[in-house]
């Protein structure tokens, strides 16, 4: 064996293999004292990035039993609130029986109510004061509570306390939309034969210029069955003007009623606004004339019974300058179907026109009608203290328009949450060729203003013109849906014009029926845009189901209780069933019982009824979220349970491999050392050779 003393060999060998026994050594003693296997990312990089990824998901697992749990907390705390509020009830219900019993006089009814109104004052302290975290819960202001019971975005469980004050209780839930409508009549054009007009298929009668606008409604009133007629003139402002008077300037208001007798209003004194100047005509007209501001700052007038309204402003601060209109005559249906509209054998279409399809000064457009699906709208008046929204009395002056009611409702918006806007609904009913080009010019459709291009093709099917009008959504409002051989038209924004600008004699074939509108629609007519392939025959039909709506909308997400007044009844304001508004409701509310009176007791043991059944339905859905928050934490702990041992297995050391490697390690060290100083004293064989 050759001896070399520059290059020691072995000894290198030995410090290699002491270096590898050192590193396992300390790998082993890292495993056993940390005990985990993966201590940094070079032990094991993917089961590093696996199990860091499994920790998120256990600590968000175990965060949202916990935020289970807190949920169930706060729904035992509403629940046992809730309890309660359920034993006054109670107690209030057997009172009103007790009092309903004839036996008592008016002291000892008197005796009774003061324990029923302590309850009441009770039962609102109850809503105001439970609470949870510095949260109320029971008043209504607590909305839509999202329980994180997932360790993902967006994996929640959401419910609803709703309000079970005094106020909410006992109402009804019916849906109610405010609804209204109108049609213009032109009165000095008006010449009817007996059968010239037919309503729901009964003639009108016979009318005349030298017969008053009362005549026609009393035609109306006696001859159509089901359907009621009154009248309403409106001054809608064209502009924005300051409405700012001073002492020496005046605005002169004329109102004509049905029977042509003309009364005037002079409006004199300083103003500092538009709203001053609206104060100043409701007080000045003594109720006849409602002044109220719209959605646009413009000033809007409004007479009911009445057939012509005019307004001289030498001064041009109302906006509007000197203007004239005529009535509307507003028909009810009081059986809550469509009216229709159709002139008879005898009639002419001048004598549609006249009876309130107008030719407007724009394409050929006609003005056309606003008819009721409900009895008595949203044109009847509403008078202070006929109605409440959310516990909020909507105390305006008396409003007898669609205009007033809608300002009288948004005035109070912030307190009560609710929003009032107008809606308009389109329903064509179109079969066969719907337009065709004519000419070889280009055929377009006018929408809102927008001209829609059509682009001089024949469309056949209402999906083709759907695509048309949606295509011009963003400019018109107006978004369009087939549905079967029908079109619908919906709007948000009051209105929906249809007209067109092409000169060629576009054609409409077919019908149309249905159409639905806020205050007025607008159905192009005459040579540019007909209903039929030519102008009218004798004997034609012109159709209309016309449903005007004032649409409430909650910014809270709230449910809408509508309360009306005491001696306010529900049909007259259009308070009826129609579409749903998503938990609108109106009745009496346990705020206003009393149990002083057999009536009034006999009506209270129906409002408590109502008033439990809200209280038993939200404590039976608060109580079904219990259950259901028990299963999710009990599957919540499982899927923890199973993540943390998937991330045992990846992360955590086997402490009987890990010591039987320390061992290993052990010796080899030892081994290792005792070579190396082996290896290292073998150059030293080299002395003796030099002897």
């Amino acid at each position: 064996m050759p001896l070399f003393i520059n290059t020691n060999v072995p000894s290198l060998n030995a410090q290699r293999q002491l270096v590898s026994s050192g590193a396992e050594l300390d790998r082993a003693s890292e495993r056993l004292s940390s005990g985990k296997r993966i201590n940094k990312a070079a032990d094991d990089a993917a089961g590093l990035a696996i199990s860091n990824r499994l920790t998120s998901q256990i600590r968000g697992l175990n965060q949202a039993v916990r935020n289970a749990n807190d949920g169930i907390s706060l729904i035992q705390t509403a629940e046992g609130a809730l309890a309660e509020s359920t034993n006054i009830l109670q107690r209030m219900r057997e009172l009103a029986i007790q009092s309903a019993n004839g036996i008592f006089d008016d002291a000892g009814r008197a005796t009774l109510d003061a324990e029923v109104q302590q309850l009441i004052a009770e039962l609102d302290r109850i809503a105001e004061t439970t609470s949870f975290n510095g949260q109320a819960l029971l008043d209504g202001q607590l909305g839509q509570v999202d329980l994180q019971i997932g360790a993902q975005a967006n994996q929640t469980i959401g419910f609803e306390v709703q309000a079970v004050d005094s106020q909410t209780l006992g109402l009804g839930s019916q849906s109610a939309d405010v609804i209204g409508g109108e049609i213009a009549a032109n009165l000095t054009a008006i010449a009817l034969n007996e059968n010239d007009v037919l309503i729901n298929g009964q003639a009108v009668g016979a009318f005349d210029s030298t017969n008053t606008l009362q005549d026609l409604l009393d035609n109306i009133d006696t001859n159509i069955n089901g359907v009621t007629a009154s009248s309403l003139v409106e001054l809608n402002g064209s502009s924005v003007g300051t409405g700012v008077l001073s002492a020496t300037q005046t605005v002169t208001i004329a109102v004509t009623d049905n029977v042509g007798n003309a009364q005037t209003f002079i409006i004199a004194g300083e103003t500092e606004s538009l709203q001053d100047l609206a104060d100043k005509i409701n007080a000045d007209t003594n109720g006849i004339v409602r002044a109220a501001i719209d959605d646009n700052g413009q000033l809007s007038l409004a007479a009911q019974d009445a057939q012509q309204i005019a307004l001289t402003d030498a001064n041009s601060v109302t906006g509007i300058g000197d203007t004239t209109d005529r009535a509307r005559i507003i028909l009810n249906s009081d059986s809550g179907d469509p009216i229709t509209i159709e002139r008879g054998s005898t009639g002419t279409l001048a004598d549609l026109q006249n009876l309130g399809f107008r030719e407007s000064t724009s394409a050929g457009v006609i003005t056309g009608v606003g008819l009721v699906q409900n009895s008595n709208g949203a044109n009847e008046s509403l008078q202070v203290g006929e109605l409440s929204i959310n516990g909020v009395a909507i105390d305006n002056d008396d409003t007898d328009s669609l205009v007033g009611k809608i300002a009288a409702i948004n005035n109070v918006s912030e307190q009560t949450g609710v929003t009032a806007n107008a809606f308009a609904q389109v329903t064509v009913d179109l079969t066969g060729v719907l337009f065709s080009e004519i000419d070889g010019t280009r055929d377009n459709i006018n929408i809102n203003g927008l001209n829609i291009d059509l682009g001089g093709a024949t469309i056949t099917d209402s999906a083709t013109l759907a695509a048309a009008f949606n295509d011009a959504t963003d400019q018109t409002g107006v978004t369009a849906r087939v549905l079967g051989t029908r079109l619908l038209l919906e709007s948000d924004q009051g209105a929906i014009n249809l007209g067109t600008a092409s000169t060629a004699a576009n054609t409409l074939v077919g019908t149309t029926t249905g159409i639905q509108d806020f205050t007025r629609v607008f159905i192009a007519s005459g040579g540019a845009f007909t209903t039929s392939t030519t102008t009218l025959a004798s004997g034609g039909t012109i159709s209309l189901a016309v449903q005007a709506g004032l649409k409430l909308t909650s910014t809270t997400g709230n449910p809408i209780s509508i309360e009306l007044g005491d001696n306010t009844d529900a049909a007259r304001l259009g308070l009826v069933e129609a579409n749903t508004l998503g938990g609108a409701s109106f009745g009496t509310s346990v705020a206003s019982i009393s149990v002083d009176s057999q009536a009034n007791a006999q009506k209270a043991i129906d409002v408590i009824d109502n008033a439990l059944g809200t209280i038993n339905s939200i404590r039976s859905d608060l109580g079904a979220i219990n259950n259901r928050l028990d299963f999710t934490i009990s599957n919540l702990s499982n899927v923890s349970e199973n993540s943390s041992a998937a991330r045992s297995r990846i992360l955590d050391a086997d402490f009987a491999a890990e010591t039987a490697a320390l061992s290993r390690a052990q010796v080899l060290q030892q081994a290792s050392s005792a070579i190396l100083a082996q290896a290292n004293a073998r150059p030293q064989q080299v002395l003796s050779l030099l002897q």
